[in-house]
């Protein structure tokens, strides 16, 4: 298998539902505020008061509700290889290289967002049945970009700390 050079930097990955969208939606306040969220959703620390981890417990709990109420379909998983700039994943079907829209992606089952960036194809090679997709993220919103790469850095370290906890 090839070795996807988003791989070669910061990266981290998954399987997780991913889909190409040939026109971006992208709203960069809503994708960076949902990014803000699950940062402090997932967030598990030792610094919060009880008064304060109560109040959180209360918010995650709304949160899971609304999450619930307003979950859309989410497209097929895959494995994906998840860069600070570019996104590599492995798909049923061709997409032209250098083509522009977004990739939608949900980057959490318990708080579900079909988070979309926009971006470029840059390859698209066949392997058996299966194409091995590469894109290049166009975040133009600093906001965004700055809310990404703290997401992508965040699941980069729990990757390393799970792996350091497996050979020990």
């Amino acid at each position: 298998m090839m070795v996807p050079s988003v791989t070669h930097g910061v990266h981290f990955q998954a399987r997780l539902p991913l889909a190409w969208l040939p026109e971006s939606a992208t709203i960069p306040f809503e994708a960076t505020r949902y990014l803000a969220v699950l940062a402090e959703f997932e967030y598990v620390g030792e610094e919060r008061s009880l008064e304060h981890s109560q109040l959180h417990a209360k918010l995650d709990l709304a949160l899971l509700w609304l999450a619930r109420s307003l979950a859309q379909e989410m497209p097929a998983s895959c494995e994906a290889w998840v860069g600070l700039e570019s996104l590599y994943w492995e798909a049923v079907s061709p997409l032209a290289v250098g083509s522009s829209g977004a990739l939608a992606l949900n980057l959490s089952t318990a708080l579900p967002f079909l988070l979309q960036l926009p971006a470029t194809i840059m390859s698209c090679e066949q392997d058996g049945e299966i194409w091995r997709i590469s894109a290049r993220l166009m975040i133009e919103d600093d906001g965004l970009r700055d809310g990404w790469e703290r997401t992508v850095f965040r699941y980069h370290r729990r990757a390393i700390q799970q792996e350091r906890g497996t050979r020990a």
